[in-house]
Protein backbone atom coordinates (compact mmCIF):
# COMPACT_ATOMS: atom_id res chain seq x y z
CA UNK A 1 0.00 0.00 0.00
CA UNK A 2 1.16 3.52 -0.82
CA UNK A 3 1.23 5.80 2.20
CA UNK A 4 -0.59 8.60 0.41
CA UNK A 5 -3.47 6.28 -0.54
CA UNK A 6 -3.97 4.55 2.81
CA UNK A 7 -7.55 4.44 4.09
CA UNK A 8 -9.31 3.36 7.24
CA UNK A 9 -10.36 0.19 5.42
CA UNK A 10 -6.73 -0.67 4.65
CA UNK A 11 -5.84 -0.22 8.33
CA UNK A 12 -8.73 -2.51 9.32
CA UNK A 13 -7.77 -5.19 6.79
CA UNK A 14 -4.12 -5.37 7.83
CA UNK A 15 -4.99 -5.34 11.53
CA UNK A 16 -7.69 -7.96 10.91
CA UNK A 17 -10.42 -5.90 12.55
CA UNK A 18 -13.52 -4.05 11.38
CA UNK A 19 -13.43 -0.46 10.10
CA UNK A 20 -15.72 0.46 13.01
CA UNK A 21 -13.09 -0.78 15.47
CA UNK A 22 -10.44 1.35 13.78
CA UNK A 23 -12.82 4.29 13.95
CA UNK A 24 -13.29 3.78 17.70
CA UNK A 25 -9.53 3.82 18.19
CA UNK A 26 -9.18 7.00 16.15
CA UNK A 27 -11.98 8.84 17.94
CA UNK A 28 -11.51 7.35 21.41
CA UNK A 29 -15.28 7.07 21.70
CA UNK A 30 -15.41 3.49 23.01
CA UNK A 31 -13.26 0.92 24.72
CA UNK A 32 -11.12 -1.39 22.61
CA UNK A 33 -9.16 -4.33 24.01
CA UNK A 34 -5.50 -3.38 24.62
CA UNK A 35 -4.10 -6.06 22.31
CA UNK A 36 -6.48 -5.04 19.53
CA UNK A 37 -5.64 -1.38 20.00
CA UNK A 38 -1.91 -2.20 19.85
CA UNK A 39 -2.34 -3.98 16.51
CA UNK A 40 -4.27 -1.04 15.05
CA UNK A 41 -1.82 1.56 16.37
CA UNK A 42 1.11 -0.42 14.95
CA UNK A 43 -0.44 -0.36 11.47
CA UNK A 44 -1.29 3.34 11.80
CA UNK A 45 2.30 4.14 12.77
CA UNK A 46 3.69 1.87 10.05
CA UNK A 47 2.01 3.93 7.33
CA UNK A 48 2.13 7.25 9.21
CA UNK A 49 -1.63 7.41 8.74
CA UNK A 50 -3.32 10.76 9.41
CA UNK A 51 -7.10 10.38 9.30
CA UNK A 52 -9.04 13.13 7.58
CA UNK A 53 -12.53 14.24 8.59
CA UNK A 54 -14.05 11.59 6.34
CA UNK A 55 -12.08 8.79 7.98
CA UNK A 56 -12.95 9.99 11.48
CA UNK A 57 -16.66 9.88 10.70
CA UNK A 58 -16.83 6.59 8.79
CA UNK A 59 -18.68 4.96 11.66
CA UNK A 60 -21.61 7.25 10.84
CA UNK A 61 -20.92 7.22 7.11
CA UNK A 62 -20.97 11.02 7.06
CA UNK A 63 -18.30 13.55 6.11
CA UNK A 64 -20.05 16.38 8.03
CA UNK A 65 -19.54 18.61 4.99
CA UNK A 66 -22.06 20.46 2.82
CA UNK A 67 -21.46 21.83 -0.68
CA UNK A 68 -22.85 25.11 -2.02
CA UNK A 69 -23.23 25.73 -5.74
CA UNK A 70 -24.04 29.31 -6.72
CA UNK A 71 -23.68 31.38 -9.90
CA UNK A 72 -22.03 34.59 -8.71
CA UNK A 73 -20.43 35.15 -5.31
CA UNK A 74 -20.16 38.87 -6.12
CA UNK A 75 -23.94 39.22 -6.12
CA UNK A 76 -25.02 40.35 -2.63
CA UNK A 77 -28.09 38.11 -2.60
CA UNK A 78 -26.02 34.95 -2.98
CA UNK A 79 -23.12 36.02 -0.75
CA UNK A 80 -25.47 37.10 2.05
CA UNK A 81 -27.56 33.94 1.84
CA UNK A 82 -24.51 31.65 1.80
CA UNK A 83 -23.13 33.46 4.84
CA UNK A 84 -26.36 32.83 6.75
CA UNK A 85 -26.46 29.19 5.60
CA UNK A 86 -22.83 28.60 6.54
CA UNK A 87 -23.25 30.08 10.01
CA UNK A 88 -26.18 27.77 10.75
CA UNK A 89 -24.42 24.76 9.24
CA UNK A 90 -21.44 25.34 11.55
CA UNK A 91 -23.81 25.42 14.52
CA UNK A 92 -25.03 21.98 13.47
CA UNK A 93 -21.47 20.64 13.12
CA UNK A 94 -21.04 20.91 9.35
CA UNK A 95 -18.26 22.58 7.41
CA UNK A 96 -18.77 23.74 3.82
CA UNK A 97 -17.37 23.77 0.29
CA UNK A 98 -18.25 26.87 -1.74
CA UNK A 99 -18.47 26.44 -5.53
CA UNK A 100 -18.81 29.69 -7.51
CA UNK A 101 -19.74 28.74 -11.10
CA UNK A 102 -19.34 32.27 -12.54
CA UNK A 103 -22.64 31.84 -14.41
CA UNK A 104 -21.20 28.97 -16.45
CA UNK A 105 -23.17 25.73 -16.91
CA UNK A 106 -20.02 23.76 -17.65
CA UNK A 107 -18.60 24.88 -14.31
CA UNK A 108 -21.82 23.79 -12.62
CA UNK A 109 -21.33 20.25 -13.98
CA UNK A 110 -17.68 20.18 -12.90
CA UNK A 111 -18.55 21.31 -9.39
CA UNK A 112 -21.38 18.81 -9.08
CA UNK A 113 -18.98 15.98 -9.93
CA UNK A 114 -16.32 17.40 -7.63
CA UNK A 115 -18.71 17.55 -4.66
CA UNK A 116 -19.82 13.97 -5.27
CA UNK A 117 -16.17 12.87 -5.37
CA UNK A 118 -15.47 14.76 -2.14
CA UNK A 119 -18.34 12.77 -0.62
CA UNK A 120 -20.15 15.75 0.83
CA UNK A 121 -23.24 14.82 2.80
CA UNK A 122 -25.50 17.14 0.83
CA UNK A 123 -25.68 20.09 -1.56
CA UNK A 124 -27.43 23.48 -1.38
CA UNK A 125 -28.10 24.65 -4.94
CA UNK A 126 -28.58 28.35 -5.67
CA UNK A 127 -29.32 29.92 -9.05
CA UNK A 128 -27.88 28.76 -12.36
CA UNK A 129 -29.69 25.93 -14.10
CA UNK A 130 -32.41 25.72 -11.43
CA UNK A 131 -33.48 29.24 -12.45
CA UNK A 132 -33.96 28.44 -16.13
CA UNK A 133 -37.63 28.64 -17.07
CA UNK A 134 -37.11 25.88 -19.66
CA UNK A 135 -35.15 22.98 -18.17
CA UNK A 136 -32.33 21.46 -20.22
CA UNK A 137 -32.98 17.70 -20.09
CA UNK A 138 -29.29 16.85 -20.13
CA UNK A 139 -28.81 18.96 -17.01
CA UNK A 140 -31.90 17.40 -15.44
CA UNK A 141 -30.53 13.88 -15.96
CA UNK A 142 -27.20 14.92 -14.50
CA UNK A 143 -28.93 16.34 -11.45
CA UNK A 144 -31.01 13.20 -10.93
CA UNK A 145 -27.88 11.04 -10.98
CA UNK A 146 -26.31 13.22 -8.31
CA UNK A 147 -29.48 13.04 -6.19
CA UNK A 148 -29.36 9.25 -6.31
CA UNK A 149 -26.15 9.48 -4.28
CA UNK A 150 -26.60 12.52 -2.04
CA UNK A 151 -29.49 14.82 -1.07
CA UNK A 152 -29.81 18.19 -2.81
CA UNK A 153 -31.94 21.17 -1.79
CA UNK A 154 -32.88 23.84 -4.35
CA UNK A 155 -33.23 27.41 -3.06
CA UNK A 156 -35.55 29.71 -5.06
CA UNK A 157 -35.51 27.43 -8.09
CA UNK A 158 -36.64 24.16 -9.62
CA UNK A 159 -36.05 21.86 -12.58
CA UNK A 160 -38.77 20.18 -14.64
CA UNK A 161 -38.65 16.42 -14.18
CA UNK A 162 -36.40 16.62 -11.10
CA UNK A 163 -38.14 15.66 -7.86
CA UNK A 164 -36.03 17.84 -5.58
CA UNK A 165 -36.76 19.40 -2.22
CA UNK A 166 -37.21 23.17 -2.58
CA UNK A 167 -36.99 26.08 -0.17
CA UNK A 168 -38.14 29.38 -1.61
CA UNK A 169 -39.15 32.85 -0.58
CA UNK A 170 -42.65 34.08 -1.35
CA UNK A 171 -41.57 36.37 -4.19
CA UNK A 172 -45.16 36.69 -5.44
CA UNK A 173 -46.29 38.16 -2.13
CA UNK A 174 -43.32 40.53 -2.16
CA UNK A 175 -44.27 41.99 -5.54
CA UNK A 176 -47.92 42.25 -4.48
CA UNK A 177 -46.83 44.28 -1.44
CA UNK A 178 -44.84 46.67 -3.63
CA UNK A 179 -47.76 47.21 -6.00
CA UNK A 180 -50.09 47.72 -3.04
CA UNK A 181 -47.71 50.29 -1.56
CA UNK A 182 -47.37 52.30 -4.78
CA UNK A 183 -51.11 52.24 -5.45
CA UNK A 184 -51.75 53.46 -1.91
CA UNK A 185 -49.33 56.29 -2.69
CA UNK A 186 -51.69 57.21 -5.58
CA UNK A 187 -49.45 55.94 -8.39
CA UNK A 188 -51.25 54.58 -11.45
CA UNK A 189 -48.46 54.62 -14.01
CA UNK A 190 -46.13 51.91 -12.71
CA UNK A 191 -43.34 50.11 -14.58
CA UNK A 192 -41.25 47.01 -13.98
CA UNK A 193 -37.53 47.14 -14.84
CA UNK A 194 -34.68 44.63 -14.79
CA UNK A 195 -34.16 40.91 -14.94
CA UNK A 196 -34.02 38.63 -17.96
CA UNK A 197 -36.64 36.62 -19.83
CA UNK A 198 -36.27 32.88 -19.37
CA UNK A 199 -35.08 33.26 -15.77
CA UNK A 200 -37.73 31.99 -13.37
CA UNK A 201 -37.28 34.69 -10.73
CA UNK A 202 -37.83 37.39 -13.37
CA UNK A 203 -40.82 35.60 -14.87
CA UNK A 204 -42.45 35.11 -11.46
CA UNK A 205 -42.01 38.76 -10.48
CA UNK A 206 -43.08 40.12 -13.85
CA UNK A 207 -46.17 37.90 -14.10
CA UNK A 208 -47.15 38.72 -10.52
CA UNK A 209 -46.71 42.44 -11.25
CA UNK A 210 -49.07 42.24 -14.24
CA UNK A 211 -51.69 40.30 -12.24
CA UNK A 212 -51.46 42.67 -9.28
CA UNK A 213 -51.86 45.73 -11.51
CA UNK A 214 -54.91 44.25 -13.21
CA UNK A 215 -56.43 43.29 -9.85
CA UNK A 216 -56.19 47.00 -8.92
CA UNK A 217 -57.95 47.95 -12.13
CA UNK A 218 -54.80 49.54 -13.55
CA UNK A 219 -53.49 49.24 -17.08
CA UNK A 220 -50.11 47.70 -17.85
CA UNK A 221 -47.97 49.61 -20.32
CA UNK A 222 -45.65 47.13 -22.05
CA UNK A 223 -43.26 49.97 -22.88
CA UNK A 224 -42.55 50.20 -19.15
CA UNK A 225 -41.65 46.52 -18.71
CA UNK A 226 -38.16 45.55 -19.85
CA UNK A 227 -34.77 44.47 -18.55
CA UNK A 228 -31.24 43.52 -19.54
CA UNK A 229 -29.94 41.84 -16.40
CA UNK A 230 -29.55 41.89 -12.64
CA UNK A 231 -26.60 44.19 -11.89
CA UNK A 232 -26.10 47.93 -11.48
CA UNK A 233 -24.97 48.32 -15.08
CA UNK A 234 -28.18 46.76 -16.38
CA UNK A 235 -30.11 49.18 -14.18
CA UNK A 236 -28.26 52.05 -15.82
CA UNK A 237 -29.12 50.66 -19.25
CA UNK A 238 -32.85 50.38 -18.61
CA UNK A 239 -32.93 53.83 -16.99
CA UNK A 240 -31.32 55.31 -20.11
CA UNK A 241 -34.02 53.66 -22.23
CA UNK A 242 -36.66 55.00 -19.87
CA UNK A 243 -35.45 58.55 -20.45
CA UNK A 244 -36.15 58.27 -24.19
CA UNK A 245 -39.82 57.39 -23.70
CA UNK A 246 -42.37 60.07 -24.57
CA UNK A 247 -44.46 59.06 -21.58
CA UNK A 248 -42.79 57.74 -18.45
CA UNK A 249 -44.12 55.92 -15.37
CA UNK A 250 -44.38 57.82 -12.10
CA UNK A 251 -43.13 54.79 -10.18
CA UNK A 252 -40.93 51.80 -11.01
CA UNK A 253 -40.54 48.38 -9.43
CA UNK A 254 -37.06 46.95 -10.04
CA UNK A 255 -36.23 43.24 -10.26
CA UNK A 256 -33.68 43.67 -7.48
CA UNK A 257 -31.86 46.34 -5.49
CA UNK A 258 -28.80 46.45 -7.76
CA UNK A 259 -31.02 47.33 -10.71
CA UNK A 260 -32.72 49.98 -8.56
CA UNK A 261 -29.32 51.51 -7.72
CA UNK A 262 -28.44 51.70 -11.41
CA UNK A 263 -31.78 53.29 -12.26
CA UNK A 264 -31.44 55.91 -9.50
CA UNK A 265 -27.87 56.74 -10.61
CA UNK A 266 -28.86 57.52 -14.19
CA UNK A 267 -32.11 59.33 -13.38
CA UNK A 268 -30.26 61.51 -10.87
CA UNK A 269 -27.48 62.19 -13.38
CA UNK A 270 -30.03 63.55 -15.84
CA UNK A 271 -31.69 65.83 -13.32
CA UNK A 272 -34.61 63.72 -12.08
CA UNK A 273 -35.10 63.48 -8.34
CA UNK A 274 -35.99 60.27 -6.52
CA UNK A 275 -38.62 60.18 -5.13
CA UNK A 276 -39.83 63.70 -6.01
CA UNK A 277 -40.00 63.08 -9.77
CA UNK A 278 -40.24 59.29 -9.80
CA UNK A 279 -40.60 56.66 -7.09
CA UNK A 280 -38.25 53.65 -7.21
CA UNK A 281 -38.53 50.40 -5.26
CA UNK A 282 -36.28 47.34 -5.28
CA UNK A 283 -36.24 43.72 -4.17
CA UNK A 284 -33.91 41.61 -1.94
CA UNK A 285 -32.96 44.17 0.76
CA UNK A 286 -29.22 43.84 0.23
CA UNK A 287 -26.89 45.79 2.50
CA UNK A 288 -26.45 48.62 -0.03
CA UNK A 289 -30.19 49.27 -0.25
CA UNK A 290 -30.21 50.89 3.16
CA UNK A 291 -27.22 53.13 2.47
CA UNK A 292 -27.61 54.14 -1.18
CA UNK A 293 -29.32 57.58 -1.27
CA UNK A 294 -32.12 58.18 -0.67
CA UNK A 295 -32.46 54.73 0.94
CA UNK A 296 -34.28 52.16 -1.18
CA UNK A 297 -37.71 50.84 -0.25
CA UNK A 298 -37.54 47.13 -0.97
CA UNK A 299 -38.65 43.61 -0.10
CA UNK A 300 -36.58 41.59 2.35
CA UNK A 301 -35.83 37.98 1.46
CA UNK A 302 -35.48 37.27 5.21
CA UNK A 303 -32.01 35.80 4.76
CA UNK A 304 -31.70 34.39 8.27
CA UNK A 305 -34.89 32.37 8.02
CA UNK A 306 -34.23 31.35 4.41
CA UNK A 307 -30.69 30.17 5.17
CA UNK A 308 -31.60 28.32 8.34
CA UNK A 309 -34.58 26.65 6.70
CA UNK A 310 -32.50 25.46 3.73
CA UNK A 311 -29.86 23.97 6.02
CA UNK A 312 -32.45 22.38 8.32
CA UNK A 313 -34.18 20.70 5.38
CA UNK A 314 -30.88 19.42 3.98
CA UNK A 315 -29.60 18.13 7.33
CA UNK A 316 -32.94 16.41 7.86
CA UNK A 317 -32.55 14.65 4.51
CA UNK A 318 -28.94 13.73 5.35
CA UNK A 319 -30.24 12.07 8.50
CA UNK A 320 -32.94 10.32 6.46
CA UNK A 321 -35.80 12.26 8.04
CA UNK A 322 -39.00 13.18 6.23
CA UNK A 323 -39.21 16.74 4.89
CA UNK A 324 -41.78 18.79 3.00
CA UNK A 325 -41.05 18.87 -0.73
CA UNK A 326 -41.56 22.62 -0.79
CA UNK A 327 -41.05 25.08 2.04
CA UNK A 328 -42.07 28.72 1.56
CA UNK A 329 -40.39 31.49 3.56
CA UNK A 330 -42.33 34.77 3.82
CA UNK A 331 -40.98 38.07 2.48
CA UNK A 332 -41.46 41.43 4.18
CA UNK A 333 -41.73 45.04 3.04
CA UNK A 334 -38.94 47.42 4.11
CA UNK A 335 -39.95 51.09 3.93
CA UNK A 336 -37.30 53.72 3.24
CA UNK A 337 -37.24 57.01 1.30
CA UNK A 338 -37.21 56.15 -2.40
CA UNK A 339 -40.96 56.44 -2.95
CA UNK A 340 -43.57 59.02 -1.97
CA UNK A 341 -47.16 60.08 -2.49
CA UNK A 342 -47.80 60.97 -6.11
CA UNK A 343 -48.92 64.53 -6.75
CA UNK A 344 -50.10 65.92 -10.09
CA UNK A 345 -48.31 69.14 -9.33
Amino acid sequence: MKKENITIYDIAKEANVSPATVSRVLTGNAKVRPQTMRKIVDVIEKYNFRPNSLARSLLHKQSKTIGFILPDINHPFFSTLVQKCEAHALELGYTTFLCNTMNNSSNESKYLQSLVEKQVDGIIYLGGRINDTDTDQEYAEEMKKVMERIPVVFVNGQMAGVDAHMVRTDEESGIEKLVELLVNLKHKKIGFLGGLEGISSTDVKKNTFVKAMKSKGLGVNKDWIFGTGFNIESGEEVAAQLLYLRERPTAVICANDLVAIGVIKVLTKFGLKVPDDVSIVGFDDIYLAQHFPPGITTVSQNYDQLGQTAINVLVGLINENEAEKETVVPTSLVLRDSCKLFSES
